[in-house]
């Protein structure tokens, strides 16, 4: 099964997501054959868009069928992201955390992160929770509470736990030799989290 469309805003093409049996090399590349043929001479990027099931990206390591085929067939690759997860039960001993949690109307939570004494150092925002697991979409320290590291984040963690989370996943862009992106990726190492995929985006010249 593959899904195509054509972006109205700059008439390129979308691989959006294809599925078949990843040892089944060809069956892949039929899908895309077929994909290429419809949306015509035009560029065509692959996983570039999130979609209901996946964030941005094709996680490769699990996926090496798809991503051979797309090579075959001509696309080229983008590093995109880091796909990481946490297994919260694995938290001990538990931080002291304080959060307040406000719910949306997606279903989402957004909780804003205190110490003991009401200051507050950071917020973030997850997904709504799915079978006890939920997606970390954002965090952000306050300014005076940088030199905090990964505290705040584990400060998140325990709450959701408190909460029966039992899962989080997250996107971390590729370091791409940023200092920044680098310091992320080690600041959720040191909170527990652990790369599972690297996810990259594909684009196809005509």
């Amino acid at each position: 099964m593959v899904s195509y469309a054509v972006h109205a805003g700059d008439d390129t093409g979308m691989l959006r997501w294809l599925h078949c049996v990843e040892d089944e090399q060809h069956l892949a590349e039929m899908l895309i054959t077929h994909t290429l043929a419809r949306l015509g001479r035009r560029s065509v990027h692959a996983y570039s868009e999130p979609t209901v099931l996946a964030p941005t990206g094709l996680p490769v390591r699990n996926r090496p069928g798809t991503c051979r085929a797309l090579e075959a067939c001509g696309f080229s690759a983008t590093d995109h992201a880091r796909y990481l997860h946490h297994r919260l039960d694995t938290l001990s001993p538990r931080l002291y955390g304080i959060a307040d949690l406000v719910q949306h109307p997606d279903g989402g939570w957004q909780l804003y992160l205190r110490e003991r004494d009401g200051t507050r150092i950071g917020e973030a925002r997850v997904s709504a929770p799915v079978d006890g697991a939920v997606v970390l979409e954002w965090l952000t320290l306050a300014p005076e509470c940088r030199h905090l590291r990964h505290a705040p984040l584990g400060k998140c963690l325990v709450n959701l736990a408190d909460r029966g989370i039992n899962h989080v996943t997250t996107c971390l862009e590729a370091p791409d030799d940023r200092p920044d992106q680098e310091a992320a990726l080690h600041l959720h190492q040191a909170a527990g989290f652990t790369v599972v995929d690297q996810l990259h985006t594909y684009t196809r010249r005509p």
